[in-house]
C-alpha cells in the first residue's frame, strides 16, 4: 500500500513536471515568434512610425485615411503588408498622387522588405535612416520629385536587391557600394544620369514592378529559432523517461 502511494504520489509529481515544462515551452514560443517591439509606454513603435509617415505626406485622395492611431493592428490599413506574426513588411503606394515628404521614421519599420512608393510627387532627400533597414529587399522610389544626394547609408541594407531612384531630382555621387543590389536604376535624374550614358550610371534597367502588394506574396517568419526548442523539449523528455526508469527501479529494489 505504502508502495502504492509512493508510485502515484512519484506520478503525479511526473506529469506536473512535464505539464509546466511544455507550458514554458509554449509560452516562450508565443511570446517570442512576434517581433513588434513597443516603447517604454506601450506604444506599438511600427504604429508610431506610420502614422509619421501619414503626418509627412500630403494624401489627397485619403487613400492613407485608415492609418489610424486608434486602430492598433497596422495590417489592416491601407497599402500595408504583414508577415504571420504581425510585422509590418511591406508598404506599397504607387500612384496615389501623394506628395510632402518622406518622413525619418521609415528607419523604425526594421522588419520592412519592400517599398514601393513610385510614381508619385514626394519631395525632399531620401532619409538616411533608411540604412536602418537591414532586412529590406525592394526599395522603388522612382518618378518622384526626390532631391539631394543618394544617401550612403542604403548600403547597410545588405539585403537590398531591387534598387530604382530613376526619374527624381538626385544629385551627388552615385554610392559604389550599391552595386548589392541585383537591379539598381538611377537613369533620369539630370544631374546624375539624365541620358543613360553617363559614367555614373552603373545600374541596370529593371523591369516594370507589380503595384500590387498583398500579404501572401510575403516571405513566412523565420521559423528556424523554434527547432531549439523542440530540442530542448525532445532532450528534457528524454531525461524524464530515463528518471523515471531509474527511480522505479529503485523503487523495486528497497522493496
Amino acid at each position: 500500500m505504502r508502495q502504492r502511494r509512493r508510485e502515484v504520489k512519484h506520478s503525479h509529481a511526473l506529469s506536473s513536471s512535464i505539464f509546466f515544462f511544455f507550458f514554458m515551452i509554449f509560452s516562450l514560443s508565443s511570446t517570442s515568434s512576434s517581433s513588434v517591439e513597443f516603447t517604454d509606454k506601450g506604444d506599438n513603435i511600427e504604429v508610431l512610425a506610420l502614422l509619421e509617415i501619414k503626418s509627412s505626406l500630403v494624401d489627397p485622395h485619403g487613400v492613407l485615411m485608415n492609418w489610424d492611431g486608434t486602430l492598433f493592428d497596422p495590417c489592416s490599413w491601407n497599402m500595408i503588408a504583414c508577415s504571420p506574426d504581425g510585422s509590418v513588411v511591406s508598404i506599397g503606394a504607387a500612384s496615389q498622387n501623394l506628395s510632402g515628404t518622406l518622413a525619418p521614421s521609415i528607419g523604425n519599420l526594421t522588419n520592412l522588405q519592400t517599398v514601393v512608393l513610385q510614381k508619385n510627387s514626394i519631395t525632399g532627400h531620401i532619409p538616411h535612416e533608411i540604412g536602418k533597414l537591414m532586412k529590406l529587399k525592394t526599395l522603388d522610389l522612382s518618378t518622384n520629385n526626390f532631391t539631394g544626394q543618394i544617401p550612403f547609408t542604403l548600403s547597410h541594407a545588405t539585403n537590398l536587391r531591387y534598387l530604382d531612384l530613376s526619374y527624381n531630382n538626385l544629385s551627388g555621387p552615385v554610392p559604389r557600394s550599391l552595386a548589392i543590389a541585383k537591379i539598381f536604376n538611377v537613369m533620369g535624374n539630370p544631374q546624375i544620369c539624365p541620358t543613360g550614358t553617363e559614367k555614373d550610371c552603373n545600374g541596370t534597367q529593371p523591369k516594370q514592378m507589380s503595384t500590387t502588394l498583398n500579404s501572401s506574396q510575403n516571405e513566412s517568419s523565420d521559423r528556424g529559432p523554434n527547432n531549439w526548442k523542440l530540442a530542448i523539449a525532445f532532450g528534457f523528455l528524454s531525461c524524464v523517461c530515463l528518471f523515471d526508469h531509474w527511480f522505479s527501479s529503485l523503487v523495486e529494489k528497497k522493496t
